[in-house]
């Protein structure tokens, strides 16, 4: 049996951690002694993770906010907020000056296999690992030409160094790989592998029933993520404004918790969207949002393989998306299935707007996302995973 340990950054809600939720609970637990490590003990998939049958779960620090961050205004997360900052300020120095001290002090188990399953500072840890005998795998879900993982590189030549350091090179998408070895010059040992979406729980999902009354006049437009400002939702909101000042009838919907909640919520009520928009929060089960839309919408500046594309594509929705890493992957080059819009606010407001209005244009797409709907096959990609774990080799430096 291969030890393995995969690292991440938390276990917040995001689209990389139900990736890796899913790798851990499908993933052949007689080959593989699988270890996650979590840099902050901090997240709504903590317990998923902790309910999984021979999955070890470890973490550098431990968080002092609630769990269920309920109330981020209350004086216990206002309070320990300040002190995680300092806290986390500590350790993001840490890994970017002393990253072999910190994984000594942390790790002291041996693994056969180290995968860092985010970029940035995870890859700095493992790639630092003191186990000289450890095969290393970077996992790069995003565009790293155009994001930036808080500077935990001193230079552009350490990140170089750093990915360097690993045997294998884990793309999510071919952009994504094409926006690595633009940005690293690094052309080797580098592979494309989808992410484990599973399909049949998300259909599932989808089923349950919406108690709560929500918003809705016109054509529903369902957009799912962090509320970050990376995922577009402020230009979503302005497209919809534009939208309704020329009577075309829409409300949004958008699933999600993250930093920008009182931007946008600053923007709906000073603009008076409040009757037309519902920011509905965080939820495990977004599926039954996106099933019950009109339309699904991403509004995305940056994506490597974006999930929540491929659910709505599992849920056979009429899909409008920017241009971002990874849409060609799932939805193909021809607009066939979907439709893909250069990456600007101007565009992508055309593309709402034509898909809103034009029905027989809308039920096209209907029709033909389901012709790849059923791409995303778990097993498949579950078992090219532990292809690559179990054929994996050191690399020859």
């Amino acid at each position: 049996m291969k030890k393995v340990l995969i690292a991440i950054h938390t276990l917040q809600m995001g689209g990389v951690e139900k990736i890796v939720i899913n790798l851990l609970k499908n993933i052949n637990k007689e080959k593989f002694d699988v270890t996650l490590l979590s840099i902050v003990n901090d997240g709504i998939y903590i317990d998923d993770v902790k309910k999984i049958d021979n999955i070890k779960y470890k973490y550098f620090f431990n968080s002092l906010f609630k769990k269920s961050r309920e109330d981020a205004n209350s004086p216990y997360n206002r309070i320990t907020s300040k002190i995680m900052n300092i806290i986390w300020k500590y350790y993001l120095f840490m890994i970017k000056h002393f990253p072999k001290y910190l994984y000594k002090k942390n790790i002291k188990e041996k693994y056969d296999i180290e995968i860092s399953f985010l970029e940035g500072k995870v890859a700095k840890i493992i790639a630092n690992s003191p186990n000289p005998n450890s095969k290393k795998i970077a996992w790069i879900h995003t565009d790293i030409e155009n994001i930036c993982r808080m500077n935990i590189f001193k230079s552009l030549q350490e990140e170089i160094d750093c990915y360097n350091k690993f045997d294998k090179i884990v793309c999510v998408s071919s952009d994504v790989k094409d926006h690595f070895i633009h940005k690293t010059g690094i052309t080797e040992n580098i592979i494309i592998q989808t992410n484990p979406i599973n399909s049949e729980e998300i259909i599932e999902k989808s089923k349950e029933k919406i108690t709560k009354k929500l918003k809705r006049d016109g054509l529903v437009l369902c957009a799912v993520g962090r509320l970050a400002y990376e995922k577009g939702f402020d230009r979503l909101l302005k497209i919809h404004k534009k939208l309704l000042k020329e009577n075309i009838k829409n409300t949004i919907w958008i699933v999600g918790e993250g930093v920008e909640r009182k931007h946008l919520e600053k923007y709906i009520s000073g603009n008076n969207l409040e009757d037309t928009v519902e920011l509905i929060g965080y939820t495990s089960n977004p599926y039954k949002y996106i099933k019950n839309a009109d339309i699904f919408v991403c509004s995305s500046r940056v994506e490597g393989l974006s999930s929540v594309v491929i659910e709505a594509t599992i849920l056979e929705k009429p899909i409008v998306t920017t241009m971002c890493s990874g849409m060609t992957d799932i939805l193909g080059e021809d607009n066939d299935n979907a439709m893909i819009v250069s990456n600007n606010t101007d565009d992508l407001y055309l593309g709402i707007k034509k898909m809103i209005t034009d029905n027989e244009l809308r039920r096209k797409y209907e029709n033909n996302i389901k012709n790849i709907s059923n791409e995303f096959n778990i097993n498949h990609v579950i078992k090219n995973i532990e292809n690559l774990l179990d054929n994996l080799e050191k690399k020859h430096d």
